[in-house]
């Protein structure tokens, strides 16, 4: 068989469409989960979300979250009655998400073992509530 230029122009444009039906395919069937199911109506109380940051900001002491060897250790501010919940957040896998309570124990502090914990980035949503006020803080970290 004679191999000519019309021939390889057809050849380069069939590997070509395949490799892009291909890369069509594999990302139509990729997961993705970057946003949560109920975004809108998250959407719609954000300003509650944003009062819970300003208040946290006023606080003297910070709400402080460190990774030590296979612990977490999550430090409140001098407060008094914290109830609340912690949010994992895998931002490259929904199902893995989960929340913890508020249990703030001496020295006002709550270590979590992360020994369960996938490795990887994983994001830290503390939202809790202290004589009447909500408070909100967020922090990245890295299990390794």
């Amino acid at each position: 068989m004679k191999m000519n230029w019309g021939k390889g122009i057809i050849i380069v444009f069939v590997i070509f469409f395949a490799g892009m039906a291909f890369m069509a395919y594999k990302s139509m069937t990729k997961n993705i989960d970057l946003v949560s199911p109920n975004y809108y109506e998250k959407e719609i109380k954000y300003q509650d979300q944003i009062d819970k940051i300003n208040s946290t900001s006023s606080l003297k002491e910070k709400l402080m979250i460190e990774t030590t060897g296979s612990s977490l250790v999550i430090t409140y501010p001098e407060t008094t009655g914290l109830k609340g919940d912690i949010s994992f957040y895998r931002p490259s896998d929904a199902k893995k998400d989960f929340k913890l309570p508020v249990e703030a124990g001496k020295n006002n502090m709550q270590i979590i073992n992360t020994q369960t914990l996938l490795k990887g980035l994983w994001r830290i949503q503390v939202s809790w509530s202290s004589a009447g006020l909500d408070y909100y803080s967020e922090e990245k970290i890295m299990i390794q």
